[in-house]
């Protein structure tokens, strides 16, 4: 069975995370950065593969992650006006967590 949009949108936004995480700890030398990359990273992997069997669950665990992320880096875009990498973050992070948010109340109303 192919994963559905919501896994596959859910496994790239982890990746990003990932890989934002990465790529701060090698530019700067920033161990928080590889830690909140990499510990949302595997919280959405674990959203990944829930969805299928508890998409309520999923999308409420993934919900909270992006609103978490929304909320730290939108708060250092708008002190640093830098889009990449808190901006990138915040729009993808705000994608996210609407589109959990239709998980939830899809899931809701079944």
């Amino acid at each position: 069975m192919s994963p559905s949009t919501s896994q596959q949108l859910t496994l790239g936004y982890a990746a990003l995370l990932g890989a934002g995480g990465v790529m701060g700890y090698l530019k700067g030398g920033s161990q928080k950065s590889l830690a909140a990359g990499g510990a949302s990273a595997l919280v959405l992997y674990h959203v990944y593969t829930q969805l299928p069997e508890k998409p309520f669950y999923a999308s409420s665990v993934g919900l909270g992650t992006s609103m978490t992320l929304l909320a730290v880096m939108g708060s250092r875009f708008r002190k640093s006006g830098k889009m990449f990498p808190a901006g990138v973050v915040s729009i993808a992070s705000l994608i996210m967590a609407g589109g959990y948010l239709h998980g939830i109340l899809r899931n809701t109303q079944a």
